[in-house]
């Protein structure tokens, strides 16, 4: 069967370019859905994609299944299904194979999108969520907690004496450090605790729903098991220690304001001899 004579030039050349109109996998995949429906109906549609942690689902599903890898080249893009109450005919299978091909740019786009974006907001040293995305996220998570009056917690996290380790071992060597503190730190978190490298030898991390007691032991367990901590960072055994400033949400509480009482806490914690963790008293 020639699809061409089924389905006409224009009506590929509007599902192109319908397609090629946002970088969201979302919507993206809304737009197939709808411009697919005459040609194909149907109940349900999915687009799946593991690697990436992608499930984009429209629709119920119902009892009859056409599922179609999507790859390019030899990059696998995931699969789409298809459902409804009837079946699918041989020459709707042949016509949803043949226009699934039209995804294949769009979603490769939007994977390096998707992938560029996650880069830009990804520290290359630590592999940790950088300073550009805390800015982002901490008046999310600030607006939210106020509106919600959800407990939200701040805990700044600076390295004691880094300079000397750069000075004696060298700048490499630091960064190996860098990268063995920050996979020591996400030992402790929650699912729903963020980290990031704030910049230089400090670290955020944001804690919500937390009391600010518990946020306390979990600092000061940080702080203790750093301090009997070896690192071994290019031949040399490091050991060093940190310092933590601690904080909690306040009412009318903007984004530098929060951030300026951790950081107070956190200089306080170093000026009285490093090693210490101040909390916030309430």
């Amino acid at each position: 069967m020639e699809i061409n004579k089924v389905i006409t030039t224009e009506k590929l050349l509007q599902i192109m370019c319908v397609l090629q109109t946002t970088l969201d996998i979302n919507f993206l995949i809304e737009n197939f859905s709808n411009e697919l429906q005459s040609i194909i109906p149907h109940e349900y549609l999915s687009y799946k994609n593991i690697d990436d942690k992608i499930n984009v689902t429209i629709g119920k599903e119902a009892k009859n299944k056409l599922v179609v890898d999507i790859n390019l080249n030899k990059r696998k893009l995931g699969k789409l299904t298809l459902s409804r109450k009837d079946e699918f005919g041989e020459s709707e299978s042949e016509k949803i194979e043949y226009l699934t091909t039209l995804l294949q740019y769009p979603i490769n786009n939007i994977l390096n999108y998707r992938e560029a974006i996650a880069n830009a907001n990804i520290d290359p040293i630590t592999k940790l969520n950088n300073r550009m995305l805390f800015n982002k996220i901490i008046e999310q998570e600030i607006d939210f907690a106020q509106r919600y009056e959800q407990k939200l917690l701040l805990m700044m996290i600076d390295l004691d004496n880094f300079k000397k380790v750069n000075d004696e071992h060298g700048h490499l060597t630091g960064d190996i450090l860098l990268k063995s503190v920050s996979d020591f730190l996400r030992k402790f978190m929650r699912r729903s605790d963020l980290v990031f490298r704030y910049g230089g030898d400090e670290f955020c991390i944001i804690l919500r729903n937390t009391s600010l007691n518990g946020a306390n032991k979990l600092a000061n367990r940080i702080r203790r098991s750093i301090k009997h901590e070896e690192f071994i960072c290019n031949d040399y055994q490091i050991k060093i220690t940190v310092s933590i400033g601690l904080v909690k949400i306040n009412e009318g509480d903007d984004t530098p304001k929060f951030i300026g009482r951790a950081d107070k806490l956190l200089y306080e914690a170093k000026e009285i001899g490093r090693n210490s963790v101040i909390t916030e008293t309430p």
